[in-house]
C-alpha cells in the first residue's frame, strides 16, 4: 500500500510539473511582454555570429537580429537581455526556461526538433571544415581516420565525425580550448562551422594555418524555441520575415564582415513580394 501511496505521489507530481511546464510554454509571449524584456541565449565566442568587440559588448550577426526581435516585440532593443551560452548548453537553457529563444548558430536537425521547434531558418550556413597547419597533407574527410581532431561538444555533427569519418573527437567546452590545443599539437586539425575559421585565417596568429578540409554540406541554421510555443514562434517569425524584407540581414552581412549569400538575398526578395 506504502508502494502504491508513494507512485501516486510521484504520478502527480509529474503531472503538476507536465502541467505547469505546458502553461509556461503556452504563455511565453505574454509572460515576455509582462516582464519588459527578451532573454535570448547566444554566443559571445564565435564571430561573426555573436562575439565580444573591442569594448567588451556581444555584437554580431545574430544579436543584431535577436534585438530586432526585441524591438518588434516590446518596442525597442534594448529591452533584451543577452544570455551567452554554448553548444552544449543552449537547449537546456532554453528547455529548462533561463532564456526565451536561442539565436546561437543553432543547425537544424531533425535530431534537436525532437526536443524543440525552431523559428524560421535565416541563414544556410557552411557546415563543418577542418582548420589545420598549413603543412598538413590532408585533405579528404576519409583522411582523418583515427587521427585526433579537435572539436566543440554539442556540435551537431560530431556523431558524424566518430562514426562516419572515424576521427577520434577530442571535443573542448570552448573554442579558445580547442585553438590552443591545436596550436599546442594537441590533435591535428580544429573541426568547427567554416564561416567561424576563414574567420580566423584573417587574424595575424594564424597566418600559418590553412583550410585543411573542405565542408561536406552546408546547413540551415535558425533560432530555437520551446516546443508547443505558437504564438511566441509566430511572433518571432513575423519580425524574422520584417527584417528580412527591409534588407537587414543583407546589411548585418556587410556590418559583420561576411560574403553575402544568395540564400539571404533570395529570402530578402520573397519577403519583399509577400509584403507586397
Amino acid at each position: 500500500m506504502t508502494g502504491f501511496k508513494t507512485m501516486m505521489g510521484v504520478s502527480a507530481v509529474a503531472l503538476a510539473a507536465f502541467f505547469a511546464g505546458s502553461a509556461a510554454v503556452a504563455g511565453t509571449l505574454e509572460n515576455v511582454k509582462a516582464r519588459g524584456k527578451l532573454v535570448v541565449g547566444v554566443k559571445n565566442d564565435y564571430v561573426p555570429y555573436g562575439y565580444l568587440n573591442d569594448k567588451g559588448d556581444i555584437v554580431g550577426f545574430e544579436v543584431s537580429l535577436a534585438k530586432y526581435v526585441a524591438k518588434e516585440l516590446l518596442g525597442s532593443e534594448d529591452k533584451i537581455e543577452l544570455v551567452p551560452v554554448v553548444a552544449s548548453n543552449r537547449i537546456e537553457f532554453l528547455t529548462a526556461g533561463r532564456i526565451d529563444a536561442i539565436f546561437a548558430t543553432l543547425g537544424v536537425t531533425a535530431e534537436r526538433a525532437k526536443v524543440i521547434d525552431f523559428t524560421t531558418e535565416y541563414v544556410s550556413a557552411a557546415g563543418p571544415s577542418v582548420l589545420a597547419a598549413k603543412e598538413a597533407t590532408v585533405s579528404k574527410w576519409e583522411e582523418l581516420k583515427g587521427k585526433s581532431v579537435c572539436g566543440i561538444q554539442g556540435s551537431y555533427y560530431n556523431k558524424k565525425m566518430t562514426e562516419e569519418f572515424g576521427i577520434n573527437l577530442v571535443a573542448f567546452k570552448t573554442q579558445p580550448e580547442a585553438y590552443r590545443a591545436l596550436k599546442d599539437n594537441r590533435c591535428i586539425g580544429f573541426v568547427f562551422d567554416d564561416m567561424t575559421l576563414q574567420q580566423k585565417l584573417k587574424e595575424p596568429d594564424w597566418a600559418n594555418y590553412k583550410i585543411a578540409v573542405a565542408p561536406y554540406e552546408f546547413q540551415p541554421m535558425a533560432g530555437g524555441l520551446r516546443k508547443g510555443d505558437t504564438e511566441f514562434r509566430e511572433a518571432v517569425d513575423k519580425a524574422i520575415a520584417k527584417a528580412e524584407a527591409e534588407g537587414k540581414l543583407i546589411a548585418w552581412e556587410t556590418e559583420f564582415g561576411m560574403p553575402h549569400s544568395d540564400y539571404i538575398a533570395a529570402r530578402a526578395k520573397a519577403a519583399v513580394a509577400k509584403k507586397n
